[in-house]
């Protein structure tokens, strides 16, 4: 979920050397922009996924009170995140791990 555009996104993602996200919810997909939490309710609906079983991870205290919003957890990454009182926080996003859980959910840890 993000408030820039597709274009913006794209290129973005593009010079991170990532691929844009088929599931991606960009600023031309909501009425309204963070801190609504209309993005990241849509990212859970185009995932099929109930919003309390989500993970944000945002870095503006804005994305920060959208996820919440939204009802889901919040990872709040970098210096100013802690403004927007995540359910966690990291210095950065080299704390976070990603992973196959064994009953075949996701498994994610923080440290």
């Amino acid at each position: 979920v993000t408030s820039a555009s597709r274009d913006l996104a794209h290129a973005r993602m593009d010079a991170a050397g990532l691929p844009m996200p088929g599931s991606a919810v960009t600023a031309e997909d909501v009425a309204r922009s963070k801190p609504d939490a209309e993005g990241f309710v849509a990212a859970a609906r185009a995932l099929g996924v109930d919003p309390a079983d989500c993970i944000v991870v945002e870095d503006s205290a804005n994305g920060i009170a959208a996820g919440l919003a939204a009802g889901m957890r919040v990872i709040g990454v970098g210096p100013h995140a802690a403004e927007g009182e995540p359910t966690w926080l990291v210095t950065d996003a080299s704390g976070i791990h990603v992973a196959p859980a064994a009953d075949g959910r996701i498994a994610v840890t923080i440290g």
